[in-house]
């Protein structure tokens, strides 16, 4: 009894503690060593990224039902799957947060090329910079993903992601801890090397949190041929859970198809598990 009256008590302190910093201590340098902090800061990121993940990735899935008045995302008899991927999930975010701390030190510590004064370089490099970061990690992503495509590395790597051969909403941050290092690892050395002002950091990392929700959605939201042929959309992705051996793309069509690499029979219907958001709201609508 007093054990635990003495933990409570230890407990109560920690929290406290945190409660009486500056919400804004990660700015201060001098926070790396205070190994509490540090903690603080990695936990309470771990928490807002996976939250993060779980909230829209229900409110894209809420939102396409809505639109579409059915789904295959119901996960009737996949709740096995959903789990599954939720756990997974958890783990990236884990890894994703650990890589994102580097980063932040290696700034910190002026290792980096981001910069926050926004006149440091030219309008127009501040306005190409996203697309710049964009096409750089689509082609180190597609060779990651053909590398973990191999017999030998597939198995250790990218089979957990590939379990789900109909990927939900939630396939989307559901990876083997060494994947979710391979894939987010790119960032802390990118940075090292090229000019990137925050902002263009965080306009990259939400849209590759939004475009992996759409793409495992399993509804295609597109209408657009010419977006259909040169964006990676969930019929584009889809196929590649199928196929296993094309569309090895992120968010560009463009190095499947210099490759040849891509799934082009079909490649705008998708597979049977897609379906598509304009014929299910037309449907709808025409009773």
């Amino acid at each position: 009894m007093v054990v635990a009256e003495d933990r409570l008590k230890v407990g109560t302190a920690f929290l406290s503690g945190l409660l009486m910093q500056d919400p804004f201590y990660f700015l201060n340098n001098n926070f790396w060593s205070d190994g509490r902090l540090v903690l603080t800061f990695v936990l309470s990121l771990v928490i807002i990224v996976f939250l993060r993940y779980l909230v829209f990735a229900w409110l894209y899935k809420a939102a396409i039902e809505w639109l579409t008045k059915s789904s295959r995302n119901q996960f009737m008899g996949r709740q096995k799957q959903v789990r599954r991927e939720i756990g997974w999930a958890f783990m990236s975010p884990v890894v994703f947060v650990v890589l994102a701390s580097i980063g932040w030190w290696f700034y910190q510590q002026g290792f980096t090329r981001v910069y926050t004064d926004p006149s440091q370089y030219p309008l127009w490099y501040l306005i190409i910079s996203p697309v710049q970061l964009l096409v750089l990690y689509e082609t180190y992503y597609y060779w990651l993903h053909r590398w973990m495509h191999l017999p030998k590395v597939f198995r250790v790597v990218h089979k957990i992601h590939h379990e789900s051969r109909y990927p939900t909403v939630f396939t989307s941050f559901a990876f083997h801890p060494l994947e979710a290092f391979l894939q987010l690892g790119f960032f802390p050395l990118i940075i090292l090397v090229i000019p990137f002002h925050y902002f263009t950091l965080f306009i990259v990392f939400t849209l590759m949190s939004v475009s992996a929700v759409i793409n495992h959605s399993g509804v295609e939201i597109f209408r657009s041929r010419f977006l259909l042929n040169h964006v990676i959309s969930s019929t584009h992705h889809d196929w590649h859970h199928t196929c296993f051996n094309r569309n090895y793309g992120l968010y560009f069509t463009w190095w499947d198809k210099w490759m040849k690499t891509e799934k082009d029979d079909d490649a705008q219907v998708g597979p049977a598990n897609t379906h598509h958001i304009h014929q299910r709201t037309s449907h709808s609508q025409g009773g």
